[in-house]
């Protein structure tokens, strides 16, 4: 370097502290690299139509794909279970779990978790066979005072689905169930005329069930976005640190298209696109 000009040296010198600030910058913008720990990162899954399911023994569904793709991007290790949704809060309000990918946000579980925005679910209205051709609106279905509607016990849907459904139960005409595969089951007996579902949850189920032919399904909320479903790290593990690096992690996958592709396996291009609207 003694023989190199002052000035060729002093521009060499910035020119690599430039490259180590824009690296730097980069890694600040994306949250940097994510700390595995030194032992693996426990996830737990609930059946919830095409987010997750087993198929001859295999975990299979949108989540799963999701921590394959961040398993990819990490190098974490990762063992997961199937387990109730129950069971998973349950495990990660004490520390026994570390990851769920679905979760709703509210104010008690952010005490004990971090809630990070991954996908927006909206619920629309499934109306069952007996009820399909007269109904064709929410008013409709309120009128008819024969019909009942069918809930997953403690589920919200939005904020303009759960106002009808007080109207609904103040008549005694709501039903609740305590998983969503017997609310189908319900719905396909006629035990039941209409519930609410998500296109990922329905589209597997009526299919299976061979009735997507003998149902309507309608839109009760048009303006309504959806629901922000969340990914849920035990505070018990990650620091606000790492919460953000996972945080960034999701929006990355959000932005470059990643999150889209996984959607699109399992929905419509349209359906996957308000599901990125978190």
């Amino acid at each position: 370097m003694k023989n190199i000009p002052v000035s060729i040296r002093y521009l060499v010198m910035a020119m690599f502290c430039l490259t180590l600030w824009l690296s730097g910058t980069r890694e600040a913008m994306a949250g940097g690299p994510i700390d595995c720990g030194s032992k693996p990162i426990k996830v737990g899954y609930f059946k919830l139509g095409y987010r997750f399911y087993v198929d001859g023994g295999q975990e299979k569904g949108m989540n799963v794909d999701i921590l394959a793709e961040i398993r990819k991007r990490t190098g974490c290790k990762f063992v997961s279970q199937e387990m109730s949704f129950a069971r998973i809060m349950a495990d990660l309000a004490s520390g026994n779990l570390d990851v769920s990918l679905s979760g709703i946000w509210s104010a008690e579980r952010e005490r004990t978790l971090w809630m990070i925005p991954s996908i927006a679910s909206k619920n629309y209205a499934v109306i069952g066979p007996a009820a399909r051709t007269s109904v064709r609106n929410a008013e409709d279905f309120f009128k008819n005072k024969k019909l009942q509607f069918g809930v997953v016990r403690g589920y919200t849907h939005s904020k303009e689905l759960d106002r009808w459904l007080v109207k609904m139960r103040r008549e005694g005409r709501v039903e609740e169930s305590a998983n969503v595969d017997l609310l189908y089951e319900k719905l396909k007996a006629g035990r039941i005329d209409g519930i609410f579902s998500f296109p990922f949850v329905y589209r597997k189920i009526l299919k299976e069930m061979n009735i997507m032919d003998n149902v309507s399904i309608q839109d009760w909320s048009p303006g309504d976005k959806g629901i922000i479903g969340c990914t849920m790290l035990t505070k018990s593990r990650f620091s606000e640190t790492e919460a953000n690096r996972w945080r960034a992690l999701i929006r990355d996958m959000q932005k470059d298209g990643t999150l889209k592709r996984i959607f699109t396996r399992y929905v419509t291009a349209a359906e996957a696109d308000q599901m990125l609207a978190f």
